[in-house]
């Protein structure tokens, strides 16, 4: 399929690499390019609706402002994935997302690095100084890991104090006694990557099971060094310039103790970003999420959300499924408006 761009493509994609200076958003036209959809995100939701509309030979662009595959590069690239059907038992997240961004750019679809600023009603996307148009409208950008609200959190945040809520580099604990605090999939899965790496883990979740839809794997064997406190939570974190340890406190018999730390790093769930289109009028629930209907529609007409910012399970296989929903409905719009 050759079509004429009146925006400047990315040629190739190599997650999770930093992309070259040639590869950013080009500058604008006189006027914002049309496109028959627009996605933002280049996380898995948003690839995967892109490669869909660009199949359904529907003129498609994507703007991603981090890491092309999302969650998948952006934080955890060397976590094994053994629940997406279809592919592998095990294989990487950067391996899974580089799939992704390969269909994609089969399907003729343009890949724009740069964050966007600005999304109007009118669908049109602002992203430094490029500006596109689309009939249709697709939310794909993702969700950020949520704060656990503990004492002196914050504090600790942000200013390599010791407070972690994405490990990239399992490497950078080496040698370090970790905290862990959380009970669900991504906690179980912190332990797997920083097990033999970091000096000790201990996992500390408020709950008294883990809240997880498989068993558990080897690293939560008796004998692999592994101290799990449930039924418990982390009051306070601990320290003067960085984390020294934190305040924990079993619900059962009140006992406080205090546990050394190196490092604390927070599993407790993920809040969707959503910061950038309130002011367009996009309905949310009481969690902060995107309202949509069974067609991932929102409450502004040729608006569709899809992912994590929208769905409550949050999964790859989740977020494709919506992604195919939403391009379907995307193609039925372009093809057929309603009403007329």
């Amino acid at each position: 399929m050759n079509r004429k761009n009146t925006v400047r493509p990315i040629e190739a994609v190599d997650a999770p690499k930093e992309p070259p200076e040639d590869r950013k958003a080009p500058d604008p036209d006189p006027k914002p390019a049309d496109y028959d959809v627009l996605v933002v995100g280049g996380g898995p939701a948003g690839l995967a609706a892109a490669s869909f509309c660009g199949r359904k030979l529907l003129r498609t662009a994507v703007f991603e402002g981090d890491s092309w595959g999302g969650i998948l590069t952006r934080w955890c690239p060397d976590k094994r994935i053994d629940n997406y059907p279809g592919v592998s038992p095990g294989i990487l997240a950067r391996e899974l997302a580089r799939h992704m961004i390969d269909d994609a750019r089969r399907a003729d679809v343009d890949l724009f690095e740069g964050r966007v600023e600005e999304i109007t009603p009118d669908r049109e996307v602002v992203s430094g100084k490029m500006r596109a148009r689309g009939k249709m409208l697709i939310l794909a950008n993702g969700s950020t890991a949520a704060e656990a609200g503990i004492l002196r959190e914050r504090e600790f945040a942000g200013r390599n104090g010791g407070v972690w809520y994405v490990v990239r580099d399992p490497t950078a604990f080496r040698g370090k006694e970790v905290v862990i605090v959380g009970g669900g999939e991504s906690a179980i899965s912190l332990v797997q990557r920083l097990s033999g790496i970091a000096l000790r883990i201990t996992i500390v979740h408020r709950q008294p099971a883990f809240r997880t839809q498989s068993s558990l794997p080897e690293e939560f064997e008796p004998d692999r060094g592994l101290t799990v406190l449930l039924d418990s939570t982390v009051e306070e974190i601990l320290g003067n310039d960085r984390v020294r340890g934190v305040r924990v406190r079993e619900h059962a018999t009140g006992k406080v103790s205090v546990l050394p730390a190196d490092a604390v790093v927070m599993a407790v769930g993920r809040r969707p970003n959503t910061a950038m289109f309130r002011d367009i009028g996009i309905s949310l629930d009481e969690s902060g999420q995107v309202r949509t209907d069974l067609w991932q529609r929102t409450n502004v007409p040729g608006i569709l959300a899809v992912g994590d910012v929208s769905s409550h399970l949050k999964m790859i296989v989740t977020a494709v499924a919506q992604a195919a929903i939403a391009a379907h409905q995307a193609c039925l719009d372009i093809r057929n408006p309603y009403g007329k």
